[in-house]
């Protein structure tokens, strides 16, 4: 990779994945959406390769590609 594709590439900025796209057209669902997302992220109860795990197994269960 050149650098100046590392500079268009910084330019554009962060992209969001496909779900929260659409969700942020809705601002109280794309508020929740991130509410939820930190929610699990902070959560201690559970190791967090388990976590993932059940977010893998659910997403695949109702066919999310995310």
């Amino acid at each position: 990779m050149s650098m100046l594709t590392s500079i268009r590439v910084l330019r554009r900025g962060p992209t969001l994945p496909g779900p929260y796209r659409v969700a942020l057209r809705h601002k109280p669902t794309f508020f929740g959406k991130m509410a939820m997302e930190r929610w699990v992220g902070m959560s201690r109860s559970v190791d967090d390769r388990l976590k993932t795990m059940a977010q893998l197994r659910a997403s695949a269960r109702i066919g999310c590609m995310w």
